[in-house]
């Protein structure tokens, strides 16, 4: 299940949903295992085309698997991907669970607990977790695969401020290089930081957001476009 339905005083659990680890632990494994018998033929079959073939020598290489081992190592490497594929994905992807006094954020090796005291408002954007605290300030920012409706029910359960929209979305600004809406230090940080989306450097990206929270400015991200706004006190 996408939650786990809390009982009084206890807690809910948002992880991967059902059908997305049902996709990555049976789906996977059985598309590479028919992979593995089928692009060998596959491959033979379009080259006796005899006409020019993108990437012909991938082609040459799949075909040239024959023999009942070669198939069955071929079909174990690619299984082995996709076990680590699975495997990264599960452990990667974002983990909460709801208390009535605390939230409990996971993912990958980093783990925090969120008082809710500290939280102010909690919401989507997009696909996006949002949790702020009483300066505004995004102590989450993350994607969950849960349906909408689904993290909706398990916040307002446990009686966190859910909002349905951003309670700051009016406020927030593009940011375009060369403006003057910013101080110098604020600016270089985006200029930096719009480098590092471009180049899909997400830990960096994770650490110059948080740099320029630290000088009192919230950043939200559509594609590679930054967008920012000040922070507010509630």
């Amino acid at each position: 299940m996408d939650a786990r339905k809390p009982a009084v005083g206890g807690q809910t659990y948002l992880g991967v949903p059902l059908v997305d680890r049902l996709v990555l632990v049976v789906g996977l494994p059985v598309l590479v295992v028919v992979l593995g018998f089928a692009l060998p033929p596959l491959a033979r079959w379009a080259l006796s085309w005899e006409v020019g073939l993108p990437m012909g020598f991938l082609f040459r290489l799949f075909a040239g698997i024959d023999r009942p081992w070669e198939i069955a190592v071929n079909t174990g490497i690619w299984l082995a991907v996709a076990a680590g594929v699975a495997l990264t994905t599960m452990t990667e992807s974002l983990k909460l669970t709801l208390l009535d006094t605390e939230l409990r954020v996971e993912k990958g090796e980093e783990k925090r607990t969120i008082p809710r005291a500290d939280i102010a408002a909690v919401f989507l954007d997009g696909k996006k977790v949002v949790v702020l605290d009483h300066g505004s300030r995004q102590l989450v920012r993350d994607t969950h695969e849960a349906a909408q409706a689904t993290i909706a029910d398990a916040f307002r359960g446990h009686g966190y401020p859910w909002r349905d929209t951003d309670p700051y979305a009016d406020l927030y600004r593009a940011w375009h290089l060369g403006t003057t809406d910013l101080p110098p230090a604020v600016h270089d940080l985006f200029a930096i930081r719009e480098s590092a989306l471009r180049k899909k450097a997400h830990k960096e990206v994770g650490e110059l957001r948080a740099a320029i929270e630290k000088l009192g400015y919230a950043v939200r991200d559509e594609g590679t476009q930054q967008h920012w706004r000040p922070l507010v006190r509630s």
